[in-house]
């Protein structure tokens, strides 16, 4: 298995391309975009410990997407003859695997039952002379909302960001990818899988992950009933709810410009 050495902004593969290889991040971060008639859309970013490109390896089918370094990357290189000894034999690589492979489906699951607009508008921008650096934090209200619950406060390091409810209650906590895990009660205000913090197209969003109440995000609801599962965050202060209106999951998420 090679180890290649990516340096930022390097494309990986392109949609189309003849699929030879999977990748196993060992650092850095990937963007898996696919192009559409409005454009270039985002559809993840993924961190070390995950997997990409081995559907179409396994499938002998072109790449269905594009696959680029937005930092500078390390790669481990897969071909199909040792994709079993080195995923599917290696517990702690089938684990962030499986746990991957389910946060696809899910995505692509909320994309085919959404039927109204369930994305942010897809707007080409030309691109700053400088990129902007943001610093994201999240706050719960606990102390307000008289919710049982330690307070969370955390700086946002990696995207997509993810929170839901705790797994104690299912044998599959292990395929949890969640950044917070908050621990309920029933009835349940949060779902296992509830909501993404994520970047794209120039962009911080809110998005929904087929939570069954959806999140209220500065006064707007986002679930799939509500035919909308992203919401653009504002630089400055954002107001969130988790559940219902009156739930008492309240957060502020702020976006802060460094430069």
């Amino acid at each position: 298995m090679a180890t290649e050495h990516i340096q930022r902004g390097q494309v990986i593969f392109r949609e189309g391309d003849k699929s030879k290889e999977a990748y196993f991040i060992v650092s850095g971060l990937i963007e898996i975009s696919i192009n559409t008639s409005h454009g270039v859309q985002s559809l993840a970013q993924i961190g070390p410990g995950e997997i990409f490109g081995e559907m179409g390896m396994i499938m002998d089918r072109p790449r269905s997407a594009t696959a680029t370094a937005l930092e500078n990357t390390t790669l481990e290189t897969i071909v199909e003859a040792e994709f079993e000894e080195q995923i599917i034999q290696r517990s702690d690589r089938l684990h962030v695997y499986l746990a991957t492979l389910f946060e696809r489906i899910r995505r692509t699951d909320l994309l085919l039952t959404t039927t109204t607009n369930a994305t942010v508008p897809l707007i080409a921008k030309p691109k700053p002379a400088k990129e902007p650096v943001f610093r994201v934090k999240i706050r719960s209200h606990y102390d307000e909302t008289g919710f049982d619950h330690p307070p969370v406060e955390k700086t946002i390091t990696k995207l997509p960001f993810r929170i839901g409810r705790t797994f104690f209650d299912t044998a599959v906590s292990s395929l949890a990818r969640n950044d917070i895990s908050i621990d309920e009660p029933h009835p349940y205000q949060l779902s296992r899988n509830h909501c993404e913090i994520d970047f794209e197209h120039d962009h911080f969003v809110l998005r929904d992950r087929g939570s069954k109440l959806g999140s209220w995000v500065n006064g707007e609801h986002v679930s799939v009933d509500a035919g909308r599962i992203t919401s653009l965050l504002n630089v400055g202060e954002n107001k969130i709810i988790f559940g219902n209106a009156d739930s008492p999951h309240r957060y502020t998420i702020t976006i802060e410009e460094l430069q």
